[in-house]
């Protein structure tokens, strides 16, 4: 199970850096998604970023699994990770 949740988390951040890639609308989404899968709880998933679209039970699972590995990660690696965003975050401003 281990290997399948690294796996998830691998393809959701190459989900996130490609979506960096696009401009507007999708970069924010993106950034507001991964923010808030990292600090935030799973209702705040589906009340913000994903609160207008329509998240089939499937995609509950998957979602519910995903911030479980993410909220088990070690709090040093959860806070690189933040610090990471704000990295990020921050380069978005100057851009």
């Amino acid at each position: 199970m281990k290997g399948s949740s690294t796996l998830l988390l691998a393809a959701l951040t190459m989900l996130c850096v490609c979506g960096l890639a696009t401009a507007g609308e999708n970069e924010d989404f993106f950034m507001d998604f991964l923010q808030t899968l990292l600090v935030g709880t799973t209702e705040e998933l589906y009340e913000g970023p994903l609160g207008k679209y329509d998240i089939n039970s499937n995609a509950k699972e998957a979602l519910a699994e995903l911030k479980s590995c993410i909220d088990g990660l070690q709090p040093m690696h959860k806070e690189e990770m933040v610090k990471l965003l704000v990295q990020v975050l921050g380069n978005m401003d100057d851009a």
